[in-house]
């Protein structure tokens, strides 16, 4: 019953059956696109539906970006963590092996050199990263192109929430299935913030794996045939993929005021001054006993005048 209800629902809201062999520069969903909300405990249609973003689930099908993604994806954290001998790591004796000449022979160099019985190997390998370059836009335009394809073939299903009222792995079997697809491995995608509980009782099952939007690229949306999404992680989804638009687009940034912007403020000389700096404040409050005392014509009579010499300053003491 849910799974007509899905397929129903799913392919009602295009005048054409999407496929992903539209072209490379058509959207394939003509129209916008919904999703039934599904409750999470008993595996039935709420009566409701959320509708999805056209900028991130109606994007042309291009596998050239989702090929270089998925290579990118793969290769982001691989390192070749083993590394042969250098000439200068090898163990060996600093001795000559014979006399450079007058033996006959050709001339010898270091004991442990490539070629030489137990000696190093040539160029061999190096501790490096396999980590390749991808630009961020392609980056962000074949995940949203990955998201549209798992769309079209009816892998998401959008629940209402996870949460469980006890951390049991048996009770979360028993909700897990009211859905047919839980017989093959199933992604069940959640907030930032998920439940203690349903990590609790995710924990031991073999066929169902757990993460967060953030957690979730584009190798695992490939991966499983089946994925459950809550309705607070497609929000949280398509805020963050609009974000990162704006990111690349420059239009986020903080857009510095002109001088003329700023408010000025006049001066006040019935107020007391409000300086920042401490070493300002010691030097008004020097000011003010001076003047309260009457020694302040005094001072200024006895400090040290200067005089402009070109570049230099010259202090002419009394």
């Amino acid at each position: 019953m849910l799974q007509q209800c899905l397929k129903i629902f799913r392919f009602s809201f295009a005048a054409n059956t999407p496929s992903l062999a539209t072209p490379w520069s058509m959207r394939p969903f003509k129209t916008e696109v919904s999703l039934p909300i599904i409750r999470f405990h008993d595996a039935q249609p709420t009566g409701q539906s959320i509708a999805l973003d056209q900028e991130i689930f109606n994007q042309p099908i291009r596998r050239d970006l989702v090929q270089r993604l998925v290579r990118y994806t793969d290769l982001y954290n691989k390192k070749v963590t083993k590394a042969t001998l250098a000439l200068r790591d090898a163990a060996s004796s600093g001795a000559k092996n014979h006399p450079q000449k007058k033996t006959g022979r050709a001339r010898q160099g270091h004991r442990q050199r490539p070629g030489r019985n137990k000696g190093i190997k040539a160029h061999g390998r190096k501790i490096r990263s396999l980590r390749i370059d991808l630009p961020r836009k392609v980056r962000l335009q074949a995940y949203k192109v990955g998201l549209t394809a798992a769309l079209i073939e009816g892998k998401f299903t959008v629940i209402d929430t996870e949460k469980l009222n006890e951390g049991k792995t048996k009770h979360l079997v028993q909700l897990m299935k009211g859905f047919e697809s839980f017989t093959q491995p199933i992604l069940i995608v959640t907030s930032v913030d998920p439940d203690d509980f349903f990590l609790r009782a995710s924990r031991n099952l073999d066929t169902l794996e757990t993460c967060t939007v953030k957690e979730l690229n584009i190798i695992k949306i490939l991966k499983f045939k089946s994925i459950l999404i809550t309705k607070e992680a497609i929000l949280q989804l398509t805020e963050s993929l609009k974000q990162r638009k704006l990111t690349l687009l420059g239009e986020n940034k903080i857009v510095k005021k002109k001088y003329s912007e700023y408010p000025i403020e006049e001066y006040d000389p019935t107020k007391p001054l409000d300086l920042k700096f401490k070493v300002l404040r010691e030097y008004l409050e020097d000011f003010e006993n001076l003047k309260q005392e009457g020694q302040l014509d005094k001072f200024i009579q006895d400090m040290p005048k200067t005089k402009k010499v070109g570049r230099i300053n010259t202090i002419n003491h009394h």
